[in-house]
């Protein structure tokens, strides 16, 4: 157990040194991908184990494991990661669920993420302003998720909507009022 958390905090800081600047598997940068959360399910949205395959945690374990995969196992830069590797696939089991297919998802070269579209509706910053924060300044408010299934031609063949709760730092939504205000 304490071997498998030494490796986990270790592919952390090697995450956050070197997969922010480096390319991913799809050409795009590996930050793009972890910020664009148009097709996966943000943390408080996730309803369930429903929902885990879906979720932005499974789609970033996967993108974790598939680099240290394609990047230094199938090019043998480093085969030394074999082990690091395996703790990243089993992350993509425990974030995606136990039926999922990893070795297809982390090793397959053409494999693409297959989320659904996810568009979020959030109250305007003004009205966030009005709510009364919490004890910690946080400001708790309701949004509202529409997630959509396309079939491979496009269409919509599913739709689900709720409403999910969040929080944010009354500071944050202060400090962008002052950077949207005119200057006087």
């Amino acid at each position: 157990m304490k071997r498998s958390i030494l490796i986990s905090a270790g592919l952390v800081a090697l995450a956050s040194f070197v997969l922010p600047t480096t390319a991913g598997a799809q050409g795009s940068s590996l930050d793009k991908i972890y910020a664009d959360e148009s097709h996966c399910l943000a943390g408080p949205e996730i309803r369930g184990d429903k929902d885990s395959p879906t979720s932005c945690y499974c789609r970033d374990a996967i993108v974790d494991a598939r680099y240290i995969w394609q990047t230094y196992l199938l090019t043998r830069k480093d085969p030394n990661l074999n082990g690091a590797e395996l703790v990243l696939q089993r992350n993509v089991t425990l974030m995606c669920g136990e039926h999922y297919d990893v070795h297809n998802a982390v090793e397959v070269e053409d494999w693409k993420w297959n989320g659904p579209e996810v568009v979020r509706t959030s109250p305007p910053d003004d009205v966030l302003r009005q709510i009364k924060p919490d004890s910690h300044g946080m400001i708790h408010y309701e949004y509202t998720v529409v997630i959509l299934q396309r079939d491979s031609g496009g269409h919509v063949t599913k739709t689900d909507s709720f409403t999910a709760h969040d929080m944010v730092p009354l500071k944050f939504l202060m400090k962008d009022s002052s950077k949207s205000s005119p200057k006087q």
